[in-house]
């Protein structure tokens, strides 16, 4: 029989009927362990256990609030020996004499089968408490999500830890039916896990005397990121000019060179959004050669006036061209004055040798400041309030490694400098790595200082699915690599690719040629622009997209396997992804102008085209310079807008709505001001589009109440058939229909 404490049984009604513990002390050979079973949210069950002297309460900074908020009492359930909870999702149950526990899906099946739940060793290296736990047994499962700590998206160990643009994250999904996010009781030491052989269990390892295991059953992949991100946090929408090109420099040299560049994108036709500037927008020099006691004259929030002399009028006048100003950050001080002061409080890291990348050794390790302290970041903000009020669009983060939650209460300090400037306004910052639920505060992420070759390319696109998959919706790299040169065709095959990433931002040291297209020849250029300008049609259905991520939690950029999880074919395949549902990217990755592009199960029609392949084979396709294999999946509606210069030309004419048939299907296209967060309390427009494959029909509905002057009034439908394109013209002011002749 089940036991619940009469007192157990008032604080769980108590506390707002959400995540009130069934507790159950249990003896093992080392020391009591408390076990508590909570349901966190309809999704997802809590199994802690505790080798301290009473159960902990876990405080983790990774878990969303909102994630937690109050449901029904959890349902109690009895099986034998087993007892437990129930939520919508399945069963998480435990005998307590055995030490075992395992997890039901909502049909009843076992996703998880009975393992103990967790043993207190030490440590061998430090000789600090660990916990061990082994979860189910890996025969034939497929794992992914836990970062990119592993060559492939098929994960074989995860580890909690940040570097120069690596990111793992302690967590992952695995085709046996669940998801598993584990915590310990300090988010600085987050937890790791390996296989125990091929058909041993999954073991944890975390250090402390505690575990938080947040366990979700979900049967598939797309189902497992839209409960992580309820769990950790659901990424809002960014804003617009975030979905356009960013053009990134360290070496911009004077006011002029700004002015000229931006002339130069306007003259040459080539789009673009943000400049995102380095450290000589704030300072000459940089702070590396600065000492531990750091200079009198550093200014760490000032303005180099070699580039800013008038920053208020100089940035406006960019905003008014259609280009934001996106600032470089670093996690330290470098004027001694300040910092002096702030060592006083205690507000300097008190250690050396902390990780801070190849700068270490040099004082920078010395100067860094404590995000984690609230004081810190209170003062911190205030230090922003003044860049922002300038009109500074959005941070860069970088060198922020020194510990694993630095980025995320730096993330923190700056939505609170926004909040005093501008609360309306959407924060966007793009960082070096980052940690579960960073994402809930508007951060998109990098993969750090990656060579100018083709093997950085070819990788590129599997270390952002891993961070998909990992919950950072919004990864980008610097598109060229940042040490090294390039040559016209490695540029221009990399912008090609970087269309059909989350976030499409080129960068390189000071030491080499800047990606501006014009200094790669008249043929890189035009390939180049030819890639932009399909960027920005591409606007309007990524944008949708992004609505999507946080409305359900689904992500931008996905494996095949997302989507197709039967396809052994896809399982580990990164060299080419799709956006969304329908729009598989297949650009070429390596010097070849040919690459071999595997088609799933299913119709598949070139982009823009009604040429067709049948799923289940490769075919080799050759591309130009200025061609990139992109394939649309037949039953897709995919909306895109005109050729522009900035986001902010929108509309700039009609949308193009175009079907390509072969079955059924629906796309919402969503509207809104693309800079404040009044979509969050429904100021949007909504366009669902629906196709009747049998009867050759779209319907449209129109909802919600924003009619700004950016939103699309009229479109054009074109219909792929395979036997001829159809094109028709329709208002999208009101609902309507368009049925083309079979």
């Amino acid at each position: 029989m089940l036991r619940i404490h009469s007192k157990r049984l008032v604080v769980l009604i108590w506390a707002c009927l959400y995540a009130g513990p069934i507790g159950f002390p249990q003896a093992t050979p080392s020391r009591t362990a408390h076990v508590d079973l909570v349901t966190v949210n309809p999704h997802t069950f809590r199994l802690s256990v505790s080798f301290a002297d009473k159960p902990h309460t876990p405080t983790s900074m990774f878990i969303a609030a909102e994630s937690t908020k109050k449901t029904d009492i959890p349902k109690v359930v009895k099986e034998g020996s087993w007892s437990g909870i129930r939520n919508d999702a399945g069963q998480l149950l435990i005998d307590r004499t055995a030490g075992l526990w395992m997890l039901k899906d909502g049909q009843g099946r076992v996703v998880i089968p009975a393992t103990p739940w967790a043993t207190l060793g030490s440590d061998s290296r430090t000789d600090k408490p660990q916990v061990t736990c082994p979860i189910g047994k890996v025969t034939e499962q497929v794992i992914y999500g836990s970062g990119d700590m592993n060559g492939g998206i098929v994960q074989t160990r995860g580890q909690g830890r940040v570097g120069n643009g690596i990111t793992g994250v302690p967590y992952y999904w695995t085709n046996a039916g669940y998801s598993v996010l584990v915590l310990g009781e300090d988010d600085n030491a987050p937890a790791s896990w390996q296989r125990n052989g091929d058909n041993g269990p999954i073991v944890w390892t975390v250090p402390g005397s505690s575990v938080d295991l947040y366990v979700t059953p979900a049967a598939q992949l797309e189902q497992a990121s839209a409960d992580y991100a309820v769990l950790t946090g659901k990424p809002p929408v960014p804003p617009r000019w975030a979905m356009g090109y960013m053009q990134s420099r360290w070496g911009w040299q004077d006011r002029a060179y700004i002015e000229d560049t931006l002339a130069q994108f306007i003259n040459h036709k080539l789009p673009v959004d943000a400049f995102i500037f380095d450290f000589e927008w704030y300072t000459p020099q940089p702070d590396y050669s600065v000492p531990a006691a750091g200079t009198t004259n550093y200014g760490d929030f000032s303005w180099n006036p070699a580039l800013f002399p008038e920053p208020e009028k100089q940035i406006a006048a960019l905003h008014a061209q259609g280009v934001q100003a996106v600032g470089i950050r670093k996690p330290r001080l470098g004027n001694s004055d300040v910092l002096a002061q702030l060592r006083g409080k205690g507000w300097i890291h008190a250690s050396a040798g902390l990780d801070n990348g190849a700068f270490a050794g040099r004082g920078t390790e010395q100067r860094l400041l404590d995000f984690s302290v609230p004081d810190v970041r209170n003062w911190y903000a205030d230090q922003l309030v003044p860049l922002l009020k300038a009109g500074i669009d959005g941070w860069w983060n970088d060198e922020g490694e020194q510990t694993y939650t630095t980025y995320t209460y730096w993330n923190q300090a700056e939505a609170q400098a926004l909040s005093q400037v501008d609360p309306k306004k959407r924060l966007w910052t793009i960082n070096r790595a980052f940690q579960p639920g960073m994402q809930r505060y508007g951060a998109a992420a990098w993969t750090g200082d990656i060579a100018s070759n083709w093997r950085a390319l070819e990788g590129t696109p599997t270390r952002l699915l891993n961070w998909s998959l990992a919950g950072m919706y919004y990864g980008s790299c610097d598109i060229g690599g940042f040490m090294g040169q390039n040559t016209p065709e490695l540029l221009t095959r990399w912008m090609e690719a970087g269309v059909f990433f989350p976030v499409m931002r080129s960068h390189s040291s000071n030491r080499v040629q800047p990606r501006f297209p014009w200094l790669y020849g008249e043929q890189a250029e035009a390939a180049i622009r030819k890639a932009l300008e399909l960027r920005y049609r591409l606007v309007p259905y990524y944008y949708s997209l992004a609505h999507k991520a946080w409305e359900k939690g689904t992500p931008l950029m996905r494996p095949l396997a997302m989507e197709f999880p039967d396809d052994p074919q896809v399982a580990n395949l990164t060299s080419q992804w799709l956006m969304g549902k329908g729009l598989m990217a297949a650009p070429i990755l390596t010097e070849k102008n040919q690459r071999s592009v595997y088609f799933p199960k299913g119709t598949w029609y070139a982009l823009g085209s009604n040429k067709t392949h049948e799923g289940g084979h490769s075919t080799d396709v050759s591309a130009a310079l200025d061609e990139i294999p992109a394939f649309v999946r037949a039953g897709t509606i995919l909306p895109l807008g005109p050729v522009i210069q900035h986001t902010r030309d929108l509309p700039s004419g009609p949308l193009d709505v175009q079907v390509y048939p072969g079955a059924g299907s629906t796309f919402t296209l969503v509207e809104d001001d693309g800079n404040t967060t009044a979509y969050k309390t429904g100021n949007l427009r909504r366009v669902t589009f629906t196709w009747n494959d049998r009867a050759r029909s779209l319907v449209w509905k129109v909802a919600g109440p924003y009619r700004g002057k950016d939103i699309f009034k009229t479109m054009k439908v074109t219909v792929f058939d395979p036997n001829g394109v159809v094109t028709r013209n329709a208002s999208l002011e009101t609902a309507g229909r368009i049925t083309f002749a079979k």
